[in-house]
């Protein structure tokens, strides 16, 4: 059995100094993507926004194939 990457989308969120929330969403990630990847990604957004990213989340949508 094996799985074929179909799609894959991942959500940041950052939030100001208020508390206000602001959710951003990005789509075809690349299927090597690693954990630090992702953490750095989200730092960088931190630091493009002047906000803290205080969540991400990489959905992936696969098929199994037998």
């Amino acid at each position: 059995m094996s799985k074929t990457w179909l799609k894959s989308n991942l959500t940041t969120i950052t939030t100001d100094n208020a508390g206000k929330e602001q959710k951003r969403t990005f789509n075809n990630i690349n299927s090597n993507v690693t954990e630090e990847k992702i953490n750095n990604f989200g730092k960088i957004i931190a630091e493009l926004t002047g906000k803290t990213t205080t969540d991400i989340n990489l959905t992936v949508v696969s098929a199994i194939n037998e």
